[in-house]
């Protein structure tokens, strides 16, 4: 019998990414990379691609991606025969340190309980990883995961762990866990989505207004939303001609594009964001959204806001949902 030798789950790269390749909505459909060891690949992204801060140990937002950023992208083993080589990317990690400690993307073969750790299979049973207590949990899309009996055998993670013991299997002690679930989750919000909604809540108004962005064309069904929200200084450019309609929205520039849509209320010494154990990491220019957003209850309660989490089409909808029961904001 021959002893065939199963594919990894997936393979990583490391390389520089030298171009970025959009579609008609803006939102990134591959990357052109290049390594000194394993030379230029394409990688396709697609909906189902994770985007990594490995510094942060949080998702990542890839508007601002630019050439010559180093990146670990974990992509499918198989690639096709063209120069360069295209495959699909499963994980993209920003943010790589120099040494060992980052992001890793890892399916679940098995998890067992012994002696009081979690034991996690990886890599064709080639790699233990184990968590216990002292392990941070998190997830991708910021649901709640509080217990390591939670991450069963075909889930997929990012794990942060350093040196593995050189042992067959490899061993290695997990720091952080970030639970991948990604199709539990509803579509992520991208900028052309949000302004749609608000576009529509506002009763689809067309305005005469001199539009000129790179990355929207004209007959796209979100132009004239864009052009729209544009006129009402609702959402501004990058400043280098693009408006980056398929980017994702992470929850404090949701809550600021809302909240100019809403006509920028002020809230004087609100103190209702200190109930945050995050507050630190609220951007100065979504302070005031913030406020008035937690002041109007639609903001998440447990404690935990995530102001640079991508957000969900759905919770989008929610929040606009509640607000429209009300007089329409620019009414």
């Amino acid at each position: 019998m021959e002893n065939v030798q199963s594919l990894p789950n997936s393979v990583l790269y490391f390389g520089e990414l030298k171009g970025i390749l959009t579609g008609e909505d803006g939102a990134v459909i591959s990357l052109h990379m290049d390594s000194q060891q394993s030379g230029e690949y394409v990688m396709k992204i697609s909906d189902q691609t994770v985007w990594i801060d490995s510094g942060e140990r949080t998702p990542s937002i890839p508007s601002d991606l630019a050439a010559g950023e180093r990146l670990y992208v974990f992509h499918s083993p198989v690639s096709t025969r063209s120069m360069p080589p295209q495959s699909a990317a499963f994980a993209v990690v920003r943010s790589i340190p120099q040494d060992v400690g980052c992001a890793m993307y890892h399916k679940v073969e098995a998890a067992v309980e012994r002696e009081g750790k979690l034991q996690i299979t990886t890599d064709n049973g080639g790699l233990f990883l184990y968590a216990d207590q002292e392990t941070a949990l998190s997830t991708y899309t910021g649901n709640s995961l509080d217990r390591l009996e939670d991450i069963k055998a075909g889930a997929y993670i990012m794990a942060w762990y350093d040196a593995v013991a050189l042992s067959y299997p490899g061993q290695a002690y997990a720091q952080h866990i970030m639970l991948l679930d990604r199709e539990a989750a509803s579509e992520p919000l991208t900028r052309s989505a949000l302004i749609g909604l608000l576009h529509e809540a506002q009763g689809k108004p067309v305005v005469n207004f001199l539009m000129n962005y790179s990355d929207v064309d004209q007959s796209a069904p979100y132009a004239e939303a864009i052009r729209w929200a544009s006129s009402e200084r609702i959402i501004s450019g990058y400043g280098d001609g693009r408006v980056g309609p398929g980017d994702a929205v992470s929850r404090e520039q949701m809550a600021s594009i809302i909240w100019r849509w809403a006509g920028s209320p002020m809230l004087m010494d609100y103190p209702g964001l200190t109930s945050y154990s995050d507050v630190g990491d609220i951007s100065s220019f979504a302070q005031p959204a913030l406020a008035w957003a937690h002041q109007k209850g639609l903001l998440p309660a447990d404690g935990h806001l995530g102001p640079k989490e991508i957000v969900s089409l759905t919770e989008a909808e929610t929040i606009l949902a509640a607000l429209c029961g009300e007089k329409t904001p620019m009414e």
